[in-house]
């Protein structure tokens, strides 16, 4: 599921998949493939997307462990995507606040 919580972080951003590759330094085809769960990230991988998304790298864990926990229950894709988009703002904000503290 960490596919599908990259790709919803790349969308929420506005970032196009070749533009999020260039940031990335990876190609695009390896963005497709991570973002449709046919590989997996590595860890340096997913540092770098942390970086790109100005947030930690724990946390881009934790909205895909979410999703998972999601999925599990039989929604629409709009309403999985819908609930996913509320689930990362809610995080965005924990992270924001940490972070002033």
């Amino acid at each position: 599921m960490i596919g599908e919580a990259l790709r919803l972080l790349r969308i929420f951003n506005g970032y196009k998949s070749a533009e999020l590759a260039q940031k990335l330094e990876i190609s695009q085809s390896y963005v497709s493939e991570i973002e449709n769960s046919k590989k997996q990230p590595t860890m340096e991988i997913l540092e770098k997307y942390a970086n790109v998304f100005d947030m930690k790298k724990s946390t881009l864990l934790l909205f895909a462990e979410s999703l998972e926990q999601d999925s599990t229950i039989q929604k629409s894709q709009k309403q999985r995507v819908a609930l996913a988009g509320m689930k990362l703002l809610k995080i965005l904000e924990k992270v924001g606040k940490l972070e002033d503290e």
